[in-house]
């Protein structure tokens, strides 16, 4: 396995795992490389949405640390 690779597995619904290969086939790309194109999306958008989120909040005190959950 390369130094910049990992590997990532689990259990998903027997349903789901076929849907994936379904996209994946009419893609003409295997499951894995599907779902890490997925994934990678996803991981792009949340992250793009963090950096919008927190360069219009600087400054806004509901970006604080502090705002998080109360434990009183």
């Amino acid at each position: 396995m390369a130094a910049d690779k990992t590997e990532l597995r689990g259990l998903v619904p027997t349903d789901l795992a076929v849907a994936l290969d379904a996209v994946a086939m009419a893609k003409g790309i295997d499951r894995h490389t599907y779902v890490v194109q997925v994934l990678e999306a996803e991981v792009k958008k949340v992250a793009h949405e963090a950096s919008v989120i927190a360069r219009v909040l600087r400054g806004n005190p509901y970006l604080s640390v502090s705002h998080g959950a109360h434990t009183e």
